[in-house]
């Protein structure tokens, strides 16, 4: 016997199990208490082909189950004719309950003892054998043959009555025998059980309550119907755009990790920060030197320049390779610009290795910005499908500008209005003219006595060493004008504008949603099977709970 609430799952299975042994009395209607009557199969000692051993400890777990729930009034029945000492479940009964404020002693069948066995049994309803709080109770039932004689309820009371009604059974207090004194008694019991677990009940059903509202949110707003279907994923892109706004931005939460790859800013700044060292430092084919013939150290590499050629023997040998219908000392026009693609040939390599970065930088970032911002795997998969695609063909795009702008810079005419050529050109040329005077060595106030004749001897160079020196001075400037353009060139023009609004992070927006199709909106969004189930049983049993959360409050 107990209150509502029992839902364990093990107990229902075990009640499959012996679904023929058990006797489960339910009564339900509007005017009806919420009350069980569970009859659970006795326990054996000697297995047979009908009962295993296996039988029996499932029949000993179920009975545990029951009796160790404390809305669980226990009715310990024990036939007269067995011996007390043999009742295990009496012992499971006082594991269960210590206090004995749930158990209840019943010895039925009295009526089936033995001619002067009735005194032990007397003693064990007196309570004075196994003391129970509440007591023992002696009840006679109908036998077999009175049930099949068709003996009714009431003869049935009738004849409880005379038989205790009799000695030595009439020594028994009047109120501890029969069915008419136990049902009383069993009344009041359980209105004072119900009244001491009552609290402890309202409590439970607001922790299912909360429980089960838990599990609703969890699941997300609804997305059965077209509307409620764009209106999720209209929230889902405005959500998704501010997250990407905030990358780009540099904006990031407190909570990220210092090398998080959610901090996009960040590491695209790191990758044009490394472009442009791998630039100018890998970029060309060989460094070129200062006006005394030694290299200048801002195109010094450790890990490639011991192996690149002497600029100025380059130099030379293209300069004699070249030589055409020109005068002496004088430059073919296409040489300088042949010199200067073969100087920047590394530009491709180094500016399809920063692409390359940049993009499998944005493939991390919005798969994890779509986890982050998503827990539904079939919307997340959806997204990554959207935002990964379009980070394909924007990055061929890009490519294809990257080469264009190539193409621009190495392929065409070398041409410049920036007047930082001219200046870096003009100096050049001032330190070669100092650095051959400091080559005379000169000491203070010497320059009114030196020999004109050795003087001009120290700055005349032949033709092919003019010529050399000013392809070089004239491609040095050049190719610092020309680097810091492709340089930039290749950031903003290439990479940025990949991040502008029609590039793949800004793909899915609160607009395109709105241009989704029904059809498109369910692919998307709507939710499983499994999960439109598991929403609309929960809501029911939300519903339920709230219901039964409002009856308690009011008792």
């Amino acid at each position: 016997m107990g209150l509502p609430g029992s839902d364990d799952q093990d107990v229902q299975n075990l009640e499959k199990r012996f679904s023929d042994d058990i006797l489960r009395i339910e009564i339900s209607g509007p005017d009806e208490h919420h009350l069980s009557v569970v009859d659970v199969p006795g326990l054996f000692h000697n297995p047979t082909k009908f009962q295993t051993r296996e039988d029996l400890t499932i029949i000993r777990r179920l009975i545990e189950n029951y009796t160790t729930d404390e809305r669980t009034i226990i009715l310990a029945v024990m036939d007269a004719r067995n011996n007390l000492a043999n009742q295990e479940v009496f012992k499971m009964a006082r594991a269960a309950d210590p206090a004995g404020i749930r158990t209840v002693g019943i010895i039925t069948k009295c009526d089936a003892l033995q001619s002067g066995d009735e005194q032990g049994v007397l003693n064990i309803a007196k309570n004075s054998v196994e003391r129970l709080q509440h007591g023992w109770f002696v009840v006679r039932n109908r036998s077999t043959k009175e049930i099949l004689d068709g003996v009714t309820i009431s003869e049935r009371h009738e004849n409880e009555r005379r038989f205790f009604q009799q000695a030595p059974w009439n020594e028994l207090p009047k109120d501890r025998v029969g069915v008419k004194a136990l049902k009383p008694f069993l009344g009041q019991l359980l209105y004072e059980h119900i009244r001491r677990e009552f609290p402890a009940l309202v409590k439970e059903i607001e922790d299912l309550v909360r429980e089960t509202e838990r599990k609703v949110e969890e699941l997300g707003p609804p997305r059965q119907t077209a509307a409620e279907q764009r209106q999720y994923l209209t929230r889902l892109a405005n959500r998704y755009q501010r997250n990407v706004e905030d990358a780009l931005k540099g904006n990031y939460a407190a909570d990220l990790d210092a090398k998080s790859p959610l901090k996009l800013r960040m590491h695209l700044r790191d990758l044009a920060d490394q472009f442009e060292k791998d630039l100018r430092l890998k970029g060309h084919t060989s460094p070129f030197q200062h006006a005394d013939g030694s290299v200048d150290e801002n195109y010094l590499n450790e890990d490639v320049e011991s192996e690149a050629p002497d600029i100025r023997q380059w130099i030379q040998e293209r300069y004699r390779d070249s030589r055409g219908a020109e005068l002496p000392g004088m430059v073919n026009p296409t040489l300088l610009i042949n010199l200067f693609r073969e100087q920047t040939v590394q530009w491709e390599q180094i500016a399809c290795d920063y692409l390359d970065q940049v993009f499998q930088l944005l493939n991390n970032y919005a798969q994890l910005e779509s986890r982050r911002t998503e827990e539904d795997d079939k919307i997340r998969a959806c997204l990554d499908s959207m935002i990964l695609s379009r980070v394909k063909t924007t990055k061929a795009m890009a490519k294809k500008r990257l080469m264009s702008l190539l193409q621009d810079e190495r392929g065409g005419i070398l041409q410049t209005v920036n007047h930082y050529f001219a200046e870096t050109r003009e100096k050049i040329r001032q330190e070669r003219v100092m650095a051959r005077l400091k080559a005379l060595d000169l000491g203070e106030g010497q320059l009114s006595y030196v020999d004109l004749g050795k003087l001009t001897s120290a700055m005349h160079l032949s033709n092919e060493d003019q010529a050399v020196n000013d392809i070089h001075d004239a491609l040095k400037a050049y190719y610092k004008v020309a680097i810091k353009r492709f340089g930039d060139y290749v950031v903003i023009s290439v990479v940025e504008r990949s991040m502008g609004d029609q590039g793949p992070l800004k793909l899915f927006s609160s607009e395109r949603v709105g241009g989704l199709s029904d059809q498109q909106l369910a692919a998307m969004a709507a939710e499983s099977y499994t999960t439109s189930t598991a929403r609309v049983e929960l809501e029911h049993r939300r519903q339920r709970y709230r219901e039964a959360l409002s009856v308690a409050k009011s008792v």
